[in-house]
C-alpha cells in the first residue's frame, strides 16, 4: 500500500497541474461562458448567505493547493496535512464569496480603463519580480509595456491578465474605503520612534520571596482556592491528550544514498561541463527528482559572504566565475554551483541541488517492509508484529498541539488518527514522518476538559502563597527600599537579604533583557528614572526588583524627523492591514455559513477523485 501512494504521487501532480487553469476560473467567480461557478453546477458543498459552493469549485481549489503543498515537500501528503489543505481551500472560497457580497452591495465595479491603466503601469509582483522585465536588477516599465504591445502575446495571457485586474481592483477599493479616516499623530509617531531607540543602562537587585519569607510565615485556606477556582475556571482547561504506543521503521538516507545523490549531481556537473545550457540542465534534474524548478533549479540568485553556510560560501567564492563548481554538501544536499558574476563579498549564481534520498532499492525495500509491518499489526496486534519484525515497542503521551515523538519527530499524522479516528484498542496503518514509519496502538484517550478543583488545588495554592509572599515580602523590605531610594549603594542594601547587585543594558524598551525578561514592570520603571535614581519596588517574574538608573541615551528628534514619513506611511499600512483582518472576521462572523464537506468529501467517490 505504501509502495503504491508513492506511485501514484506522479499522477496526482499531474492532475493538479491540469486543474490549474480550472483554479482560477473558479477562483475569479466564473466559467470560460461568463456563468458563475455557483451557477454552472447544481452540486453544492456549502452555502454562504445562501449562495451556492460547488463541489468543483472547491476541488479546483484543493487540488491548486494540493500541489503547491506537494511541491514544497518531500514524500506524500498525510492525512493531518490533506485535513489542512481542505481547510484552507473552504477558507479560501467562503472568502472569496463573502467579498464577492460585499462589493456588490457597496456598488464597488472596476472600468475598463482602470483595467488598461493598471496592467500598463502596475503589473502583478510574479511579472515585476520576472528577470524579463528587469534591468540592472529593477523593474523595467518600458520593457513590459513592449511586451504588452507586441502582436505575438498570447490572447490566453490577456485573458488571465484582465480576470486577475477584475479581482484584485474591486477588493483594493474595498481595502481602502475600510483605511479610510485613518489617522496616526506626530506624538504617537516620536513616542513608537522614542520607545525603539532609547537606551537604559541600569544595575539592579532581584529579591526572592522565598529566601525572605519561610513556607511556615503564609498559608492558604481551602476555602480561598476555592474562591479562585470559582473565578479563574477558564484557566484551568486542559488539553486532550491519549496514551499511546508504537513501533518504527527507520528511513532516513544512508552511506549509500549519499553516495548515489553524489553520483547523480557529478552527472549533471558532467553535463554542464560538456556544454549543456544550465538551465536545461537544471530543469532536467527538476523533473527526475520531481522538484519544482525555482531557487534551486536554475534561477540566478544573489549569496552574501558569510550568510549561506561555508560550503556555499566556498562554491560561490572559489569557483572562477563562468565556471562549475565541484559538488559540496550541505543540509539540503549536494550543490553544483555557476557562478556568473562577482564581486568581494555578493556572488550572483545558479544551482542545483540534489537532495540525499533514499535509493529506488532502498526505498521499495523499506515500502515493502512497512507493508508487511502493517499486515501483521492488523492481523496479530503491535506485540506480536513488534516481535516477528525485531522492532521495539514505544510508549508515549500525546496532545494535538504537541506532535512529537521520539524516533519520529513531526507525528502529525498520527495525531490526527489518535483524536479524530482511532478508538482505544486498535491499532493505527502504517504512517511517515520526515524520519521513520511508524504503526500506533491508542492505549488511552482523555478528552479536552476542565481540572476539577481537586485536581487544581495544588496549583492554586502554589500560587496563592507565592503572592502571599510577594506582599510579605514587600512589607519587609519596605526600609531597604528607603535607604536604595535614598542613595544608599545597592550592594549595602542587598547585603542582608542575600540578594546580589547585577547589571543590565543598554537596552530598549522592547529587548529582552538576561535577569529581568521583556516588557515588564522592571524593564518600564528604568525609563521612568533620572540617571542615579532608584526605583520603588517593582514585581516581575515573580521577584521584586529595585532598579537604579546608570544612564540613558534619548532619541534623536532630528533623526526622526529625517525618517517619519516613511514611518507614517508603515504604520498607516499596519493599521489598515489590522482593520482589514476585523473587517474580514467582522464579515464572517455575521455570515449565514452552510458547511456540507463532512457529508460531500467522505463519500468514496470524492475521496477516489483525489
Amino acid at each position: 500500500m505504501m509502495r503504491q501512494m508513492r506511485e501514484n504521487t506522479k499522477w496526482i501532480m499531474l492532475i493538479t497541474a491540469i486543474a490549474f487553469v480550472a483554479l482560477m476560473v473558479f477562483e475569479w467567480g466564473m466559467d470560460l461562458t461568463g456563468r458563475s461557478g455557483a451557477q454552472a453546477s447544481g452540486g453544492a458543498i456549502g452555502r454562504v448567505n445562501g449562495e451556492i459552493i460547488t463541489y468543483e469549485e472547491f476541488l479546483a481549489v484543493y487540488r491548486n493547493l494540493y500541489q503547491q503543498q506537494q511541491q514544497a515537500m518531500d514524500g506524500p501528503i498525510g492525512s493531518a496535512m490533506n485535513r489542512q489543505i481542505e481547510e484552507a481551500a473552504w477558507d479560501q472560497l467562503v472568502t472569496q464569496r463573502l467579498l464577492q457580497q460585499e462589493l456588490r452591495r457597496r456598488g464597488i465595479r472596476v472600468t475598463d480603463e482602470e483595467i488598461r491603466q493598471a496592467a500598463l503601469y502596475a503589473p502583478p509582483p510574479e511579472l515585476q519580480e520576472s528577470a524579463a522585465f528587469q534591468t540592472d536588477g529593477q523593474f523595467d516599465p518600458a520593457k513590459y509595456q513592449q511586451f504588452l504591445a507586441s502582436s505575438a502575446l498570447d490572447e490566453q495571457f490577456l485573458f488571465q491578465l484582465e480576470a486577475y485586474y477584475r479581482d484584485i481592483i474591486p477588493r483594493s477599493k474595498l481595502f481602502f474605503q475600510n483605511a479610510a479616516g485613518l489617522y496616526v499623530s506626530d506624538a504617537q509617531l516620536w513616542r513608537m520612534w522614542r520607545d525603539a531607540n532609547e537606551t537604559a543602562t541600569i544595575s539592579y537587585v532581584a529579591f526572592l520571596p522565598d529566601a525572605i519569607i519561610p513556607d511556615s510565615e503564609v498559608q492558604v485556606t481551602d476555602q480561598a482556592i476555592r474562591e479562585y477556582y470559582n473565578r479563574n475556571r477558564d484557566d484551568y482547561i486542559r488539553p486532550a491528550q491519549a496514551s499511546v504506543r508504537y513501533v518504527t521503521l527507520n528511513r532516513t538516507p544512508a552511506a549509500a544514498d549519499s553516495a548515489e545523490a553524489l553520483r547523480r549531481a557529478g552527472e549533471y556537473r558532467a553535463a554542464v561541463v560538456g556544454g549543456e545550457p544550465f538551465t536545461a540542465v537544471a530543469q532536467r534534474a527538476a523533473d527526475d527528482m520531481m522538484m519544482a524548478p525555482g531557487r534551486f533549479f536554475g534561477e540566478e540568485f544573489t549569496v552574501i559572504r558569510g550568510q549561506s553556510g561555508e560550503a556555499m560560501d566556498g562554491a560561490a567564492f572559489d569557483t572562477p566565475v563562468g565556471q562549475v563548481s565541484q559538488p559540496v554538501l550541505s543540509g539540503a544536499g549536494f550543490h553544483i554551483v555557476q557562478v556568473d558574476s562577482r564581486t568581494d563579498d555578493i556572488a550572483q549564481i545558479r544551482q542545483i541541488v540534489v537532495p540525499v534520498r533514499l535509493t529506488d532499492e532502498a526505498e521499495n525495500l523499506l515500502l515493502d517492509r512497512a507493508d508487511s509491518l502493517e499486515r501483521a499489526a492488523d492481523r496479530e496486534g503491535l506485540d506480536a508484529a513488534a516481535a516477528r519484525m525485531g522492532l521495539e515497542v514505544r510508549t508515549a503521551e500525546l496532545t494535538p498541539a504537541l506532535p512529537i515523538l521520539p524516533g519520529l519527530g513531526n507525528a502529525e499524522d498520527g495525531v490526527d488518527w489518535v483524536f479524530n479516528e482511532g478508538a482505544v484498542g486498535e491499532v493505527s496503518p502504517v504512517m511517515e514522518s520526515d524520519q521513520a514509519f511508524y504503526v500506533m496502538e491508542l492505549v488511552s484517550r482523555r478528552d479536552e476538559g476542565t481540572l476539577s478543583l481537586q485536581e487544581a488545588t495544588p496549583t492554586i495554592r502554589a500560587y496563592l502563597l507565592q503572592q502571599q509572599k510577594i506582599q510579605r515580602a514587600r512589607q519587609a523590605l519596605a526600609d531597604a527600599e528607603r535607604r536604595a531610594r535614598a542613595g544608599e549603594a545597592l550592594d549595602q542594601v542587598a547585603s542582608g537579604f542575600t540578594a546580589e547587585v547585577d547589571e543590565a543594558g543598554p537596552f530598549t524598551r522592547g529587548d529582552f533583557v538576561p535577569g529581568l525578561g521583556r516588557m515588564n514592570a522592571a524593564i518600564g520603571a528604568a525609563f521612568g528614572l533620572q540617571a542615579g535614581e532608584t526605583s520603588p519596588l517593582v514585581e516581575a517574574n515573580g521577584q521584586l526588583y529595585l532598579v537604579r538608573l546608570v544612564s540613558r541615551d534619548t532619541a534623536d528628534p532630528d533623526q526622526w524627523r529625517a525618517q517619519v514619513d516613511g514611518q507614517r506611511a508603515r504604520v498607516l499600512q499596519a493599521l489598515g492591514d489590522a482593520r482589514w483582518n476585523q473587517f474580514m472576521v467582522a464579515l464572517r462572523e455575521n455570515a449565514d455559513i452552510e458547511d456540507n464537506r463532512n457529508e460531500i468529501l467522505r463519500q468514496p467517490a470524492v475521496a477516489d477523485s483525489r
